[in-house]
């Protein structure tokens, strides 16, 4: 799951939805973090759902059917490929509006970045700037996420071309979503219930 889903995926509570967010950017044990309590459940759940995602036999199986090559870097090909679905059929998992779920996270986020550490602090304006929580809604937003991605990657790697991977297989990576995303759902609530 990539930043939509995370934001997506958070309990109600504002703090939970930080941690969500910024999880990626979090590193290291949970207690040595200073952040409020809160924020530290949003980080345990983003690494809980990933983890699920990982070792999910469905996500398994799609990244085996990546080329040898692209396999190491499958699962953040995915992750990306769901946001993307994720907006796509964002009327059938939300009965909110997708804009105003996108405008009430990213407040949410500007209202507790004091909260957060450096360099997680200095991220958040950028995410917000430009809109990054929605810009896998085109496959044009998909190409330049993989290719930011891959950027910032210590070592070479295939990430900036593999949005002609997730258009070629799109079907396929769909019908995945689709039956994959009510289980993660489902995961989630039973994480922040």
């Amino acid at each position: 799951m990539n930043h939509l889903a995370h934001a997506f995926l958070a309990s109600p509570d504002p703090l939970h939805l930080v941690g969500n967010v910024a999880g990626d950017f979090l590193k290291g044990p949970l207690t040595a973090l200073a952040v409020p309590a809160s924020v530290k459940q949003g980080v345990q759940q983003h690494r809980r759902i990933d983890a699920f995602t990982d070792d999910h036999p469905l996500l398994a199986e799609l990244r085996n059917g990546f080329p040898p090559a692209q396999r190491r870097y499958a699962g953040i090909v995915l992750d990306v490929a769901f946001d993307h679905y994720l907006v796509r059929h964002w009327g059938r998992f939300s009965g909110s509006l997708r804009r105003e779920f996108l405008q009430d996270t990213y407040s949410t986020l500007a209202e507790h970045q004091p909260l957060l550490p450096e360099p997680v602090a200095a991220y958040l304006p950028r995410l917000i700037a430009h809109d990054w929580l929605d810009r896998c809604a085109t496959m044009e937003g998909v190409e330049a996420t993989l290719q930011s991605i891959s950027a910032r990657l210590r070592r070479e790697n295939p990430l900036a071309g593999a949005a002609a991977l997730i258009a070629d297989r799109d079907p396929e990576l769909e019908a995945a979503f689709l039956a994959f995303f009510p289980e993660v759902l489902d995961f989630a609530a039973i994480e922040w219930a």
